[in-house]
């Protein structure tokens, strides 16, 4: 049995506008500091890499110094397709002071969409997305790393 993987066909007209969003964001949420010391997502020159050799630096230190080591690890990658908008744009205001226009903006990114499920030529109706935000967005990135905090 084969999994399908929902896709999401955006415009490179909206990529574009994306982007451009994502530059002007970009360095007013990184200065506020409200990140994790142990994010590795979504920051230049971290990744699962460092975050890897992170744990295993540290599982190794506590071994050598005779300390009992517990690890537990989640797989929240879907969780992300689970967010409430609201709880998710209050994170942006609270968090990171966006207001404003750009809250505006950010508001109708990650609300008033729908969703339809396609297989070959045939279409279900469309449905409004209550939850969740866009896959394969480049703002989905940062949007989704204000639930992460």
């Amino acid at each position: 049995m084969s999994i399908l993987k929902p896709v999401t066909n955006l415009s490179t007209l909206t990529k574009l506008m994306e982007s451009v969003a994502l530059r002007r964001l970009q360095p007013r949420i990184m200065s506020t500091g409200n990140f994790s010391d142990f994010q590795s997502a979504y920051i230049p020159g971290h990744s699962t890499e460092t975050a890897s050799v992170k744990v295993i630096n540290d599982v190794i230190t506590a071994a050598r110094e005779q300390r009992v080591t517990f690890l537990l690890s989640l797989d929240i990658s879907a969780a992300f397709d689970t967010i409430d908008l609201s709880i998710l744009l209050g994170h942006f205001v609270l968090d990171f002071g966006i207001t404003g226009r750009a809250l505006n903006w950010l508001r109708s990114f990650a609300t008033y969409r729908i969703q339809y499920v396609g297989v070959g030529t045939a279409r279900s109706t469309t449905v409004n997305c209550t939850s969740g935000v866009p896959q394969g967005s480049v703002l989905a990135l940062y949007v989704s790393l204000s639930i992460t905090l």
